[in-house]
Parts: C-alpha cells; sequence; structure tokens
C-alpha cells in the first residue's frame, strides 16, 4: 500500500495535473498493471482551507509490484514536476487491518 498527497501552488495548477494524467493514463494503467497494480484511486483533499491538494491510493500485488512499478511512477513525476511543481509527500505501509462493512445494519 502507498499513499501519496501532492499539494499545488494553485488550484489551476492541481486541474492542469488531472488534465494531464486524464490524456495519459491509457498509455501508463496498462504498464502498472502488468506489472502488479492492482489499484490506482485519486483524491481531492478538500479539508485544508488555501491548500490544493490531491491524495494518490495505490495498492500492489506484493512489495516487488511495488519496485517494478516505481520507474514508470518516476517518469510520470518528472513530466508532472515539468509542468506544475508540487510537494510530494510519499507514505508507504502494510495493511494491518481491512474491513469491508455490509451494506444494511447489522
Amino acid at each position: 500500500m502507498n499513499f501519496v498527497t501532492v499539494d499545488y501552488a494553485t488550484e489551476s495548477d492541481l486541474e492542469v495535473s488531472r488534465f494531464r494524467w486524464e490524456e495519459n493514463r491509457e498509455k501508463y494503467l496498462p504498464q502498472l498493471m502488468a506489472k502488479g497494480l492492482n489499484r490506482f484511486t485519486v483524491l481531492k483533499i478538500w479539508n485544508k482551507e488555501g491548500v490544493y491538494r490531491l491524495g494518490f491510493w495505490y495498492e500492489y500485488k506484493d512489495p516487488d509490484a511495488f519496485a517494478a512499478c516505481k520507474e514508470i511512477w518516476g517518469e510520470i513525476e518528472s513530466q508532472s514536476q515539468k509542468r506544475a511543481p508540487s510537494k510530494i509527500f510519499a507514505n508507504r505501509g502494510v495493511v494491518l487491518e481491512d474491513n469491508k462493512l455490509p451494506d444494511k445494519e447489522i
């Protein structure tokens, strides 16, 4: 599991980053999936006033899959930094608890 937050200088920089990813995801997602990326989620963090932040949640098949994907993510990050400089905060961990809760009350 990997959770990354990215802070942008402006809302416009954040939106440009989203647009560029949407343009390129069809190129990169198949490569990442082939190397073991199982899930990729993008969040817009909204509870910090005056902060333009996205969150990225990644789930990999195993630690080897994470390592195999690092080069591709590095390429994506390098391109992104050229267009809209940002501050990146990476957090890596292993799942200690994962609860899929029922749709109905118990």
